[in-house]
């Protein structure tokens, strides 16, 4: 009675046996054939190319950047150091928006606590909260932008000089209406206007390549303005370098470092765009796995970039455009 019952395991371990083989020889013939290469970590400096405008020291006209009141600190007769403060503009109920601003930021917060104790207590639901959070975050972005214009008020002055002033305390000005002249000896300087998310990596003594036509030299940031103006740029005031053959007016090429970034690094040939999405494909235990990333730049075939990604993973270089999510690799030496 034995005998039949053990033919049939040993068929069926037969059996059990051929279909493992043949789904390993399929597994193995559907792999796709790869080279790879290990993730490093890096480093990314980005260059910031704009242009800026050579000025002469010997005199400047200041004029005010918005409309509003010319209200003190005005200097007293006699020299001026760079940096100090000429005069500042009030923009009509300004301060008031500012008042406004801060107390419906308070109310805000005030609210999104007490829906986060209510959502506790299961009186509110989650959508509630998140409200409340957004609110919060909009009045504290409208707070920072009024402060942000308030401190934009200040005419300062570029360089050393004697001031003469061409309006009287307490004048109503609109903007562009000259305030005070400046006159001064020194070296020229640079006046560059940057997106203000560039001149919030930007540090005072950094240096500046600049360019010119056949010229080439390092200058230093001197100033770099606390807001964004009308037009919604930052300007940056860059020191020349001594004896430059420049002449005030002309226009020159600025290229600003914007400090280093921690990212990784991988081959171009590494990363597969899909329109605007771009993405590498991660050895996962021989199959393929993608990560979206994002591209800092690329150099010397070379991309840094950020992404879901450690150092010593190995990313698919060669044969990746073949690939899907989950497909087996054939990794070649």
């Amino acid at each position: 009675m034995t005998l039949p019952f053990q033919s049939a395991r040993s068929h069926h371990a037969q059996r059990y046996l051929v279909l493992l083989l043949s789904f390993l020889w399929i597994s193995s013939a559907w792999a796709v054939p790869v080279t790879v290469a290990i993730v490093k970590t890096s480093t990314w400096t980005q260059t910031v190319s704009v242009m800026g405008q050579v000025k002469s020291v010997g005199q400047v006209t200041l004029t005010a950047p918005m409309t509003g009141r010319v209200i003190g600190p005005f200097q007293p007769a006699g020299m001026l150091s760079p940096g100090a403060v000429i005069a500042r503009i009030g923009p009509p109920g300004l301060q008031a928006r500012i008042q406004a601003a801060q107390a419906q930021t308070d109310y805000a917060r005030i609210a999104l606590q007490r829906n986060q104790r209510l959502l506790r207590d299961g009186v509110v639901a989650i959508a509630t909260v998140d409200s409340s959070r957004v609110a919060w975050q909009q009045a504290i972005a409208t707070s920072r932008a009024l402060q942000a214009e308030q401190s934009d008020q200040s005419l300062i002055a570029p360089f050393a000089g004697s001031i003469d002033y061409l309006v009287a305390p307490g004048a109503v000005v609109m903007a562009g209406t000259p305030i005070a002249t400046l006159n001064g000896r020194g070296q020229p300087w640079v006046a560059s206007l940057v997106p203000p998310q560039t001149a919030f990596h930007l540090t005072v003594g950094s240096p500046v390549h600049l360019q010119a036509g056949p010229w080439q030299g390092t200058g230093q940031i001197r100033s770099i303005g606390s807001s964004a103006r009308q037009s919604g740029l930052v300007s940056v005031v860059i020191t020349l370098p001594a004896n430059t053959p420049l002449l005030p007016g002309e226009w020159i090429s600025v290229h600003l470092q914007v400090p280093k970034k921690q990212a990784v690094a991988v081959p171009v040939a590494a990363v597969v765009m899909h329109g605007a999405h771009a993405l590498v494909y991660v050895d996962d235990q021989g199959h393929a796995r993608p990560v979206s990333i994002k591209i800092l730049g690329t150099e010397h075939g070379i991309a840094r970039i950020v992404g879901d990604l450690k150092a010593g993973e190995q990313v698919v270089m060669s044969g990746n455009t073949r690939l899907n999510s989950h497909a087996p690799l054939e990794i070649q030496k």
